[in-house]
């Protein structure tokens, strides 16, 4: 991986948890999440116009496009309840610790990718430093629903990750992510209007900072891993982007007041040691 992949791929580590910190704070209103994507699909969606020009739309590429949207839908949807349920230093590093090891599962068995030996070792060092971060003795804090649902969230994240490392192959980055953010507003109107509207209207009127945020940073974040998608493997990607579970859970501990035990200083090591050996 060559020096400026590994720094885009960290700066959207660092973009990824600066939004969960912010989606933490307001866990439980769906709103911040449904606005921020439909804040970005408006902007996204105009801007991927002209490179829609020569692109053939054949019923794979529709699939997948669909198929990600749906997943990316429900990944924001389950993660607003997500941290209702727990502590984010202890949720955010199950969630995309999980996350990791099943994209790089499927990044090796569908798409035929490979890792060297350092790589190897590097990316099982930031899976083992991700399980030791989300260990804590006292688990009163995080609650087995917050712990399930941090593993399906994992899930989705490692079945879009694929979707999309097969998209960009196809695809500008900014329409596919347009395309995840159209469908996710369209997927999810039904259940706004008739469920969340009060939430709405409040999260309008007072939460359109934090919301326009997210919108902003959780964009930036996830175009740049499409971009370095079509250059670098999504195995030593994604490892490499768990150094936003570093951020987490130093932000979960120096501004929520989490607990951060030795261990998970051991935790805090073993990723940024791992991602150093995947780097190289």
């Amino acid at each position: 991986m060559s020096t400026i992949t590994f720094l885009l791929v960290i700066l959207s580590a660092l973009l990824h948890a600066s939004w969960n910190f912010v989606a933490k704070k307001h866990a439980g209103n769906y709103s911040v999440i449904y606005l921020s994507f439909l804040f970005s699909s408006m902007v996204t969606g105009l801007i991927s116009i002209p490179f829609l020009g020569d692109v053939e739309l054949n019923p794979t590429l529709i699939t997948l496009l669909i198929a990600t949207g749906v997943f990316h839908a429900v990944y924001g949807f389950v993660l607003t309840f997500t941290y209702k349920n727990g502590d984010i230093s202890t949720l955010y590093p199950i969630l995309r610790g999980s996350g990791i090891g099943g994209a790089v599962i499927l990044s090796i068995v569908f798409l035929h990718e490979s890792l060297n030996t350092s790589s190897g070792i590097g990316v099982s060092m930031v899976i083992s430093g991700i399980a030791v971060l989300s260990y804590r003795r006292n688990r009163k804090a995080t609650s087995p629903k917050g712990i399930f649902l941090a593993f399906v969230c994992g899930g989705l994240i490692m079945t879009y990750t694929i979707f999309d490392k097969l998209l960009v192959g196809e695809l500008h980055p900014i329409p596919v992510m347009a395309a995840s953010q159209i469908i996710s507003v369209i997927m999810f109107f039904p259940y706004v209007v008739a469920k969340r509207r009060a939430e709405l209207k409040f999260t309008l009127k007072n939460l359109w900072k934090p919301t326009i945020f997210v919108s902003i940073i959780a964009t930036s974040s996830y175009l740049i891993i499409l971009y370095v998608m079509q250059i670098a493997p999504v195995s030593r990607i994604v490892a490499v982007r768990e150094a936003s579970v570093v951020f987490g859970a130093l932000t979960g501990y120096i501004i929520l007041k989490e607990d951060f035990s030795k261990t998970r200083l051991i935790g805090v090591v073993l990723v940024m040691l791992g991602i150093i050996l995947v780097k190289v």
